[in-house]
């Protein structure tokens, strides 16, 4: 009997060994290592976990781009790009529209905010409340703008990659929301 068995709990490990190559773990929230965007293969490029006050843990992110594409090249470039958060903590939908207020006023001059404020508007009403194990993805797509994902379901999009650039540069710009997640997102460990 056990030597009928060693060879199916080789199969089972070798197949869970492989699921596991397929993804990147990060404080028990799992990312795939690849996805596809608009019929384009994205890389994740890094991931990392969000804190409060260097302490509290509030969520694990995830930045994909093209594989052709460096990470510090990517928000320059048409490119399609997704970023994914994974929260471990609730959130209310204000307090993450505050933040992303404040980090897109802290970030861009007064014309260029001028430019996306409605369109951030418009995306504010779109968040919901978070729980433990919520997940939003915002995805770009070049000529077609951004989709904002919540658990895996579109809940609506916003035109330009001007809105895009801006919104991907609150973890990624040149004053981001946390230098280390940033350099976390573009692989830089």
């Amino acid at each position: 009997m056990h030597n009928r068995l060693l060879p199916f709990t080789l199969l089972v490990l070798f197949l869970a060994s492989t699921a596991m190559a397929d993804k990147a773990t990060q404080d028990g929230v799992s990312l795939d290592r690849e996805v596809t965007v608009d019929g384009e293969a994205l890389e994740l490029y890094g991931y990392g976990t969000a804190r409060y006050a260097r302490v509290f843990k509030v969520y694990v992110a995830g930045f994909y781009g093209p594989k052709d594409v460096t990470p510090e090249d990517v928000l320059e470039k048409d490119v399609p790009r997704r970023l994914e958060i994974e929260y471990l903590r609730s959130i209310d939908a204000d307090d993450i529209n505050e933040a992303t207020r404040e980090m897109l006023e802290r970030q861009l001059d007064e014309d260029t905010y001028a430019e996306v404020k409605d369109r951030f508007a418009y995306l504010a009403d779109l968040y919901e409340d978070v729980g433990e194990g919520d997940r939003y993805a915002f995805e770009y797509i070049p000529g077609e703008g951004g989709t904002l994902y919540f658990n895996g379901e579109a809940v609506g999009n916003v035109e330009g990659e001007d809105f895009a650039r801006a919104y991907f540069g609150i973890w990624l710009g040149e004053d981001p929301l946390s230098s280390s997640l940033k350099r976390q997102l573009l692989g830089q460990r």
